[in-house]
């Protein structure tokens, strides 16, 4: 857990350098801060469990077995990234291999298809659970209701997860919804609910264990609100001036979750100062190799453009044509 902790943490360090030097394409959608959400929630499931993400939610992930090495690809829109370089960065899912769900733009758009998985589980009789996660802004989206409804109406498999920011982009919860939070909207649908701090990545996972065992035993979905201010804004271009300075200070003090976890692990006596830094010394080597596996994997062939729409075609299940050539060559 530790490890999934810095090494998403370092990776989001290393992202947004790298896209403010004009080096990575495309947007970044950076989720420091709340790696005790992503980590925590993910960290409950099993192989065989779905998990079904947002844009911000490359931790989760990660944590749910995602390749970082083919991650960096996707984000260069490389063919050994997980759309093959037909998308870039934050749109990356490995169903097929990993059970995690391709992202979706428009939020929170996984949560009926997460209702469907779980209604798929319950109907073939099989033991897996299906998670989703969205922001806060997404909860006053009529799918995020009707998603909750028909989980709780048909008792599904399912964990629903709010990662709250305290700001739906620039707009604060007492705008968003007029309830003091998330969790409690729970029992207007039949279902527990619970707020967490997504600060402590031990109280997160707890909770997210509970309910996926929950889950998994017959007994209904539950509702868990992360409460995780995020240390950047939107995406790479928002500076989220609109945030109180005193507020992000408070949070970056107090709720790192990073810092709290690894601060918890050294006082027990679980690691050493000496394992702390042999773990970011494999996390700046394993990001270097796996920067390197990107820009050296070819882009797509131009060729390829209209293959893999239709699933007959058998694109997706055979090799990709590798002579796209890279920008070295």
């Amino acid at each position: 857990m530790l490890y999934l902790l810095k090494l998403c943490r370092y990776l989001d360090e290393r992202i947004e350098s790298l896209y403010r030097q004009g080096r990575l394409p495309g947007a970044i959608y950076s989720g420091r801060g709340q790696e005790g959400t992503h980590v925590g929630v993910a960290f409950a499931l099993q192989a065989e469990d779905s998990l079904f993400p947002t844009h911000r939610d490359l931790s989760a992930q990660l944590t749910k077995g995602l390749d970082l090495k083919r991650v960096l690809a996707q984000y260069w829109g490389r063919i050994d990234g997980y759309t093959r370089g037909r998308d870039g960065n934050s749109h990356i899912g490995d169903w097929q291999g990993n059970k995690t769900w391709t992202v979706m733009s428009h939020l929170p758009i996984a949560y009926p298809v997460a209702a469907g998985a779980a209604l798929a589980y319950k109907r073939r009789g099989e033991p897996h659970v299906a998670m989703a996660i969205c922001g806060d802004g997404a909860t006053s989206n009529g799918r995020w209701h009707e998603a909750l409804n028909v989980s709780a109406i048909h008792r599904l498999p399912v964990v629903w997860v709010v990662n709250n920011n305290l700001y739906a982009y620039s707009t604060p919860n007492p705008l968003e919804f007029h309830v003091p939070t998330i969790a409690e909207r729970a029992d207007s649908y039949g279902m527990p609910g619970v707020r967490v701090d997504g600060g402590d990545v031990l109280e997160v996972y707890r909770a997210a264990a509970d309910a996926v065992e929950r889950a998994r035993a017959g007994e209904g979905p539950t509702l868990i609100e992360s409460v995780s201010l995020r240390w950047r804004g939107h995406a790479g271009h928002d500076p989220a001036k609109y945030v109180p300075k005193e507020l992000l200070d408070e949070y970056v003090a107090q709720h790192d979750p990073v810092k709290n976890f690894e601060a918890w692990m050294l006082a027990e006596g679980l690691v050493s100062s000496d394992d702390v830094q042999e773990l970011h010394a494999r996390i700046e080597k394993e990001f270097e190799e796996a920067h390197e596996y990107a820009l050296a994997s070819p882009f797509p062939e131009p060729g390829d453009v209209t293959k893999g729409l239709w699933v007959e075609d058998g694109y997706w299940s055979s090799e990709p044509g590798r002579a796209g050539g890279t920008e070295a060559s």
